[in-house]
């Protein structure tokens, strides 16, 4: 009798995994019907999106992408992106949103995906994978054991095959759109928010960016997100400073100064004011 045997070596996909961790927020299934319009949203973390019915189209920056049965949608970290129906069937599908750990690595995550905008992978979907992503999110609900290890498995699973198929060159190309000049607005205030975490942003700096007034910036970030730039630049600072707090050891004063913000007194003021408890107490739990 001749045994064969294979050593295990690791790949390059595997050894650059290693880098990264991962924590994940919510997995759950988006179920709505037509019409869905204009739906606009920003998150601070990573989204993928797994589609099983309906048709719909994305709209990120000036980019627009058709989805629809069988596609899969990878939005990175701070994207604002808007969401319309096309046609009459409902629309389905599962999501899992996730955190990059530690935070000093997701703009490494993202250049290893070229994740620049969003990735939209065609037949990537399959209705053996939903049927799992659904039971998967069924014992995540229910709070069973060893549901969350699962979930993650299935992230980092389907973290690797995106990683597969993008190696073979099979990410879905975009049409071009133009965005109106309200969302163009918007995304040049992110972008620049993004890369000045540091400093001390105020409303008029963005304006004078735009080259717009505080009027139609405020018209801008209402009408899209809800919410008033003065509040939106405290609320993406704060959501920064969580993460600091969370996975760094970095003292409260040192975060303080990373996130922008003039003082300590400013930002703990701040942080409580958005949080209910202060940046000590949030630490601690």
């Amino acid at each position: 009798m001749t045994a064969y045997t294979t050593p295990i070596v690791k790949d390059r996909f595997s050894e650059l995994e290693e880098e990264f961790q991962y924590e994940i927020i919510q997995i759950g299934l988006f179920h709505k019907e037509p019409p869905l319009i204009n739906h606009n949203i920003f998150m601070n973390h990573f989204k993928i999106l797994f589609f099983q019915k309906g048709h719909c189209r994305a709209v990120v920056k000036d980019q627009e992408y058709q989805l629809t049965a069988g596609d899969l949608l990878l939005v990175p970290v701070n994207t604002f992106y808007t969401v319309n129906s096309l046609g009459s069937e409902t629309i389905e599908f599962v999501f899992i949103h996730f955190l990059v750990r530690p935070v000093h690595k997701i703009s490494a995550f993202v250049e290893s995906l070229h994740l620049t905008q969003v990735i939209k992978l065609q037949n990537m979907v399959t209705p053996s994978l939903l049927t799992y992503l659904k039971s998967c999110s069924e014992r995540v609900s229910q709070q069973r054991e060893g549901s969350y290890l699962e979930a993650m498995l299935l992230l980092k699973s389907i973290l690797l095959n995106i990683r597969i198929r993008l190696d073979k060159g099979e990410c879905a190309k975009p049409t071009p759109h133009g965005c109106s000049g309200k969302e163009a607005v918007l995304n040049q205030c992110l972008d620049y928010l993004q890369q000045h975490l540091d400093e001390n942003l105020s409303v008029s700096t963005l304006c004078e960016l735009c080259h717009v007034s505080q009027s139609y910036l405020y018209r801008c970030f209402t009408q899209l997100i809800a919410m008033p730039p003065s509040r939106f630049i405290q609320y993406f600072k704060i959501q920064r400073s969580l993460e600091m707090l969370k996975n760094t050891e970095l003292s409260i004063a040192d975060i303080a100064e990373k996130t922008g913000f003039s003082s300590l007194v400013v930002f703990s003021s701040t942080f409580k004011s958005l949080m209910g408890i202060s940046p000590s107490q949030y630490r601690k739990q």
